[in-house]
């Protein structure tokens, strides 16, 4: 399995070396999230979104045509009829795709996507609260996880609406505890303006989260083979 980031910065416009798009990952020619509209020129066998805010669909606040087909999301988007909801496992080209429902905003539905080519497994989450407990059971034996560094701090930061729904992101120290026990490879992605601040530090910082996985800071372009 070919794992290729194509962003790593969240809804900001800071950018840095290495860190100039927003979220996509291409996982054996399957796109996971459409930050940018370039990310479509690499001819995706498909598509999966993990929710729909603009820096994971630029469609949601760019015009654009209809998407290369199939096109996944959790939720239907009513200007690009073509998105559907995924029901089930969906097999691309010999690779399954499994969606796993997953909390972040209040007012849009989101889900990670467990790859599996039959010989290796990884997930990809997007921007990230939680997974609840009920849906952890659908989480195999991962050889990697890539999910969101949109803060450094414990307990990122969560908000509750009036209805008391949270949205935000979690903390990537809380992430990495979370993910340990179903992997032993962790990248982080999306990343918030505390990663510019000093990009360095900041990638070792994340790298010191290393005992029981690996755990490591993605850039845009960085393959992983598995």
């Amino acid at each position: 399995m070919r794992v290729e980031v194509l962003g790593t910065k969240g809804h900001i416009t800071l950018t840095a070396p290495g860190h100039m798009f927003y979220s996509g990952v291409l996982v054996d020619g399957i796109l996971f999230d459409v930050g940018q509209p370039s990310f479509l020129d690499r001819g995706p066998k498909a598509i999966f979104l993990t929710h729909l805010h603009a820096d994971h669909a630029f469609f949601t606040e760019q015009h654009a045509g209809p998407l290369p087909t199939p096109a996944y999301a959790p939720q239907p988007w009513a200007e690009h009829p073509e998105i559907k909801v995924l029901r089930g496992p969906k097999n691309v080209d010999g690779v399954t795709v499994t969606a796993v429902p997953t909390v972040h905003s209040a007012n849009y539905r989101s889900c990670g996507y467990i790859v599996d080519d039959g010989i290796s497994r990884m997930m990809y989450t997007g921007d990230l609260i939680t997974i609840k407990r009920r849906y952890r059971d659908r989480i195999p034996d991962l050889d990697l996880v890539i999910t969101d560094g949109a803060f450094i701090r414990r307990g990122g930061l969560v908000r509750r609406d009036e209805n008391g729904r949270s949205h935000g992101h979690n903390g990537i120290p809380d992430l990495v505890r979370m993910f340990s026990p179903f992997t032993r490879h962790i990248v982080f992605t999306h990343f918030g303006r505390w990663f510019f601040k000093d990009v360095d530090d900041a990638v070792r910082r994340i790298g010191a989260l290393s005992e029981g996985a690996k755990v490591e800071a993605a850039h845009d372009g960085m393959v992983i083979e598995l």
